[in-house]
């Protein structure tokens, strides 16, 4: 069987969706593709999905909704993919230049970069090179 080609979407989860709209709306000015309050924000991010969920609201059973249960607890953590390093240091800058701390700066075994930072759910959102994994030359 052939592997699949590319990740579709990827889910966090937060319990103040309008806080986590606001920043990956404001912050990253991703498209908002679709949203229902209180429950879900789904964005665009190039040909992938960023899918923003309640967690209490995603476990909850409910019977107009056949889609599995699904939700965790914590925080999760996901990285947006820059073509360079020119683009990771202008992520920082950006996220600098709005006051949100940069929680941590990496320069990988391989030579790669990429950024740090928490999202208002907690999660760690990382902004990384391509080539990040790539092996070490």
């Amino acid at each position: 069987m052939k592997p699949p080609q590319a990740i579709l979407e990827t889910v966090i989860y937060a319990s103040d969706l309008d806080a986590a709209e606001r920043f990956y709306h404001e912050v990253f000015g991703l498209e908002i593709l679709r949203k229902l309050a209180g429950q879900f924000v789904f964005f665009r991010c190039g040909q992938q999905m960023l899918l923003i969920f309640d967690p209490e609201k995603s476990r909850t059973a409910d019977a107009a909704n056949l889609i599995p249960r699904h939700g965790t607890t914590g925080t999760g953590h996901f990285c947006f993919r820059v073509d360079n390093k020119a683009e990771v240091d202008t992520w920082r800058d950006h996220f600098q230049s709005l006051g949100i701390e940069v929680e941590h700066y990496q320069r990988w075994n391989n030579g790669t970069y990429s950024v740090y930072i928490r999202d208002p759910a907690g999660n760690s959102v990382e902004v990384g090179e391509a080539g990040l994994w790539e092996p070490s030359t």
